[in-house]
């Protein structure tokens, strides 16, 4: 395990990581999700080295790499934007890292075209970065942090810049490459299908604080905190809970709350004729969503494409929850 003990980091009067503690298991993808402001890459340029923590440990192999320096803590870190070097071509951007060790012409030639056959960019070894498209630039920063075999690589939202199609054949990618080569991975996005996609182990961050961790599956369907569910944007609904039912604000014999249920969005059935209403409708590229209030309570629910159709915005519904997550207050 990668240990992370009370960490904590401030910009002025701003905390960007409030006294998180996490662990990160060793030879698999661990993603950090969460918004815009929540600490994700704070918490990797600590890792790196990159910034100093005002507080906190963190323990690779029984020691505190954060009494390392940068270059002793077996990281390599890869950036939203590719930061290749504009003067060398991807041969020598790749080999950049070796160069800086002792190690043979014969040997950095060899690992130059690991790197490259490993991200499939041996084409592309005499080219500069400007000839390179987006993507193409990203696969060599990917393969110069992979050629140095760290420990442990940061992964900085290396595929937000990148168009629909070649994220998500990047995402299969980086996960074949992660089982290929059993470097430790962390990976840091605000995008929950790569978060799901990607991760065998997930943690989600919000504003600045450690709000879940577990299994992927676990983390979305039953998440332990309203922040963590707000991340997914799942349903979050005030009710009344009983040992026998559920009452809802929508309905006459409501009483005060006393817990909040937690619906993701395909765990909400939609039929007959009750005390709900559409109120949009929109078409997603592999499901459709409804849009539904049920007094002053908004709903969102997930419906097969081919049956989107057969809705009408201003129809009267009701709705059936599959296996709600219940906290209780």
């Amino acid at each position: 395990m990668i240990i992370i003990e009370n960490l904590t980091k401030k910009y002025d009067k701003t905390i960007a990581l409030d006294n998180v503690s996490m662990k990160i298991p060793m030879g698999k993808i661990t993603v950090i999700l969460g918004p815009s402001g929540s600490g994700k890459t704070t918490l990797l340029r600590i890792i790196a080295g990159l910034e100093k923590p005002d507080s906190g440990k963190i323990i690779v192999d029984n020691e505190d790499i954060l009494l390392k320096p940068p270059w002793e803590r077996g990281v390599a870190m890869v950036f939203q934007t590719p930061s290749l070097f504009p003067h060398l071509t991807v041969y020598d951007n790749i080999a950049f890292g070796l160069e800086a060790k002792t190690i043979n012409r014969i040997k950095i030639d060899e690992k130059v075209k690991w790197a490259a056959n490993l991200l499939h960019i041996d084409h592309l070894l005499d080219k500069y970065p400007e000839q390179l498209s987006g993507g193409e630039q990203q696969r060599v920063a990917l393969a110069r942090a992979l050629v140095v075999k760290p420990k442990i690589l940061l992964l900085d939202e290396p595929l937000s810049n990148l168009d629909l199609a070649l994220r998500e054949e990047l995402r299969y990618e980086l996960k074949n490459i992660q089982r290929r080569t059993g470097i430790t991975f962390i990976h840091v996005t605000h995008d929950q299908d790569e978060a799901l996609e990607l991760a065998d182990y997930l943690v989600v961050l919000y504003r600045g604080k450690k709000v879940e961790e577990g299994s992927p599956r676990r983390v979305y369907e039953y998440p332990a905190t309203i922040e963590a569910a707000k991340v997914f944007g799942h349903n979050i609904i005030e009710a009344h809970c009983s040992d026998k039912e559920v009452e809802f604000s929508w309905l006459n014999n409501f009483v005060e709350t006393n817990c909040t249920l937690i619906i993701p969005q395909h765990k909400i059935i939609v039929s007959g004729n009750d005390d709900c209403v559409i109120i949009d409708k929109i078409y997603r590229r592999n499901y459709g969503l409804l849009i539904i209030k049920c007094k002053e309570t908004i709903l969102r629910a997930v419906v097969m494409l081919r049956e989107l159709d057969n809705y009408k915005v201003g129809e009267r519904v009701s709705i059936e929850m599959i296996d709600p997550h219940i906290l209780r207050k």
